[in-house]
Order: structure tokens, then sequence, then C-alpha cells
């Protein structure tokens, strides 16, 4: 669910994000080639994909879905062919083998800190390039960055849309509407402040980042070069009210 825009100076986007495509892509921005998918992982695991059309033409794919069917490879070819997937952390990584199976000469990436992890989890994902090598693929209108200071990698995007930019916040941020039903996992995500809301995703960043304030700051400082209208969180829904930005900086300053 998308979280409602009341600015009238806004009102393009709210309508442009109203269209799914018949394969269950949310579009974001259709002449930018914008988009995000929900998918699951798990019987009650959901995440986030984000894809964006590149300078060349071709399509960006971030966390690509795992367990999903010729209509969303199809539905994303309209907007361009699948260039570069990324894997954007040692978890995110579970879509890697069918999006190879299915675009053979697209390039696969993840972070450098990632590749290891990856390969040892799931060895079907195949060779990876670092995300360095993706850079050339990019400019400062569709990019990706990489957190330092991490455990096993992790990506932040940006697109440049109708109004703004649209960011894929990975697993920094979340916007889970409730607390897990299940009780440990329900007190883990509580005492982390990790859920429910718009807050940084503090179970994930345990598990991914080694220096907080190195990572969080490296994010700061892209999202104040590309300041978001939209954030698609890895999990959770997308945020896409006025104050995405600020209350996006709120939260980085106040964990800084």
């Amino acid at each position: 669910m998308v979280q409602t825009l009341v600015s009238s100076g806004l009102t393009t986007m709210v309508q442009t994000m109203t269209e799914t495509t018949p394969g269950g892509w949310q579009v974001i921005d259709r002449e930018a080639g914008v988009l995000t998918y929900k998918y699951t992982f798990t019987k009650n695991g959901t995440a986030n994909a984000f894809a964006a059309r590149m300078p060349g033409g071709k399509m960006l794919v971030l966390s690509p879905p795992c367990n999903i069917d010729e209509g969303v490879f199809a539905d994303l070819l309209e907007f361009g062919d699948v260039g570069a997937v990324v894997a954007t952390n040692g978890f995110h990584h579970m879509g890697q083998a069918e999006w190879k199976a299915r675009f053979p000469n697209a390039r696969f990436f993840a972070p450098s800190k990632a590749i290891a992890r990856i390969a040892k989890k799931n060895p079907d994902a195949g060779e990876l390039e670092p995300l360095s090598e993706l850079q050339p693929m990019l400019n400062d209108e569709v990019g990706v960055g990489e957190a330092p200071a991490t455990k096993c990698g992790e990506t932040w995007g940006w697109a440049r849309i109708d109004g703004g930019y649209a960011w894929f916040g990975s697993d920094i941020i979340a916007n889970m509407p409730s607390l897990p039903p299940k009780f440990p996992v329900r007190m883990m995500f509580k005492l982390t402040g990790s859920a429910p809301g718009y807050r940084l995703f503090g179970l994930a960043l345990m598990a991914i980042i080694k220096n907080k304030k190195v990572a969080l700051a490296a994010f700061r400082e892209a999202l104040h070069a590309h300041p978001p209208t939209v954030v698609v969180p890895a999990h959770g829904d997308i945020n896409a009210s006025p104050d995405v930005a600020a209350k996006t900086d709120e939260l980085l300053a106040a964990a800084l």
C-alpha cells in the first residue's frame, strides 16, 4: 500500500503510483521506467524489488524477486530489456538463479562484502561482479550506493522521477504496518525499534552493518544529494508522503 500524498503539487505522482501491471509491478513513474514489486520469499515473509531504466535504456533490478512467474518478467520487458541485477546485500539474493536463467545476457552484481556469503548460501546464484563494475552503466539520475563498514554488504539505489527521486532503501529503512505475530520475532522487532511504521530497520542493521554511524552517514549523504519523494524499503509499504525526505533525514540524524 502506498501512503497517501496530500500535496496538490504531487497529484500526478499519486495518479501514476496507482498503476499496477498485470504481473503485479507497481509503477512509480512510467516514463522514467521506475517500478517496484512485492514478492514472497518464505511462508510469511515478503520483500520489495526495485527497478529503474538505466541511461543506456536497459533495466536495473535491485533485490530480484524469487518464486515468480513469466508474467512478472514479461511486464518488466515492456519498460526495457534487463541489463543489470543486484543482490543488494548478503540476504537479498534468493531470486538470482531465476533471473540468470531468464536473462542470460544480463550482468549480475552484489556488494563486495556480500559475494562470499551469497556463494556459500546460494551456490545457484552463480558468479557475481562487485558493485564497482556496475557504476559505468549508471549516472547521477539512476544510481546505486554501497554502504561502507558492513558485515555482509548493503546497497541503496535511486532514480529520477517526476517531482524528485524514488529511492530503494534496502534493509536500512523499513515501513512495516505492524509487528510480526509470533512472539519471539515480535519481541526482537519491538526491542530493536524495527516496527511498526516508518523506521530504521534496527534488527537488519545489527545483522548487516559493522559500524552503524559510518554506514548511515554515507546513506544520509547520498539522500541529501538526491532528496527522495518516494522511498521503497526492502520490507514494508512504500512511503510517498510529502515529508518523506525530512522524516528519513530525522531518523538518520537521531541514529547518528
